[in-house]
């Protein structure tokens, strides 16, 4: 009896440093991007890990990855972990693939893919608002860095809970309105600003999506040192250019994709040059949600908050246009996966929970023991998660009416 009570404990042992070992595998790889793409560079295939763990990491404000081609000349500048297998479409619509990285140069080594063909369909400009059931769909709207913010206006790239980036995202919601467009815009808070934003934020854009919008987007600020970098001239004055970014870790990416290159063509239209390219990055942000979510870069932290304002007006203008426009394609983030979790995190929890149970079984030593400890964990649980609220009645406090512009007293 004792002797098979032994072996049961041993393979119990077994079992659990084997999901320890693998646990922490993963979160080597997840927590270091120069490990998981050294190791990509040596030809290893990482398609398996792709669909592991959460990749939104950011740099430090003011650091910054060049993408260059072969030959070492640059072709853009993004403020992200880049990893093996990145892709990015320029304004050009030339696309290229991220295949090495130089951490000592912090570049990133890209390949052409090819030229996109975007091109815009004129009936879009035919087409009003789309409408259901006899009103205008409504557009949703949310920040899930609600700290970040521009220097020249904010004093500070970073203001937690109260970040600048709050009256951007009002601004288009704001902006969508003038032009016909319900919108509904959330200010809830997701501090700290760190890889797990987009968890917390997730709740948020679930809360948003009950209303069954047509759309969904993530308002953020870039953090490229140089303003000139987004900088570009609205009706005479300072504004900045926009960026897209698309997670490749989700089941939506390619409507998600189609959705990008639809905006970039009706502004390659109308504002040549306003789109600063689409960047196809490992993460997923929240885009498994919808077939229509997007996360948009306005301008950087050394550009002001009123060029800002000025860019995402400007974005605004294309929305109605391009939301719906896909023939036979879904109409709104609902036609989509559900919120929830999908086979890659179900493949982590599958292994948490053997490994943890196994944990808690040797280390309680019975079953009840075990069930005793994991009960407690409900009430810390839920105050994880803390309250949330969408719809605020009253927006973030604005700059005062008529504040001058420090980009445009420099222009």
């Amino acid at each position: 009896m004792n002797m098979k009570k032994n072996i049961i404990n041993l393979l119990v042992l077994a079992l659990s440093l084997f999901c320890l070992l693998v646990g922490g595998g993963l979160f080597l790889l997840e927590t270091n991007p120069k490990v998981y793409n050294a190791l990509a560079q040596t030809g290893l295939n990482m398609t398996f890990l792709d669909n592991l763990g959460r990749w939104e990491d950011e740099l430090e404000v003011g650091s910054y990855y060049s993408l260059v081609d072969e030959s070492g000349k640059e072709l853009d500048q993004v403020g992200r972990q880049v990893y093996i297998g990145d892709e990015f479409i320029l304004e050009n619509n030339r696309r290229y693939k991220v295949t090495k990285i130089d951490e000592e140069r912090q570049q990133a080594i890209t390949q052409l893919v090819g030229v996109e063909e975007i091109s815009y369909r004129e009936e879009w400009d035919a087409e009003p608002a789309t409408r259901m059931d006899g009103k205008y769909k409504e557009v949703a709207v949310y920040m899930t860095h609600t700290d970040e913010s521009y220097v020249p206006t904010d004093g500070t790239h970073s203001k937690p809970g109260s970040g600048g980036i709050l009256q951007v995202g009002n601004t288009l919601a704001n902006s969508l309105k003038e032009k016909g467009v319900e919108s509904n815009i959330s200010f809830n808070k997701h501090d700290p600003h760190d890889a797990n934003a987009y968890h917390r934020s997730r709740k948020t854009a679930v809360q948003l999506l009950k209303d069954n919008p047509v759309a969904l987007i993530d308002v953020h600020r870039d953090g490229i040192p140089d303003p000139n970098f987004y900088k570009t001239e609205i009706n005479g004055q300072t504004g900045t250019k926009i960026r897209l970014v698309v997670g490749r870790q989700n089941a939506n990416m390619s409507a998600n994709l189609d959705f990008a290159k639809r905006i970039k063509a009706y502004f390659d239209k109308h504002y040549p040059g306003f789109i600063k390219g689409i960047y196809i990055g490992k993460g997923n942000y929240n885009q498994d949600l919808g077939p229509q979510t997007m996360l948009i870069e306005v301008g950087t932290h050394t550009n002001s908050r009123t060029a800002a304002e000025r860019g995402v007006s400007v974005f605004a203008e294309g929305i109605p246009k391009v939301v719906g426009a896909a023939t036979g394609a879904p109409v709104g983030p609902t036609g989509a996966a559900r919120p929830g979790v999908g086979r890659a995190l179900l493949t982590i929890l599958a292994i948490a929970v053997v490994g943890g149970g196994a944990f808690l079984l040797l280390s309680t030593g019975s079953l009840k023991g075990s069930w005793a400890k994991i009960s407690g964990l409900g009430k810390e649980f839920s105050n994880y998660f803390g309250p949330s609220r969408t719809k605020l009645a009253n927006p973030p406090e604005s700059s005062p009416e008529g504040q001058a512009d420090p980009q445009d007293e420099e222009k």
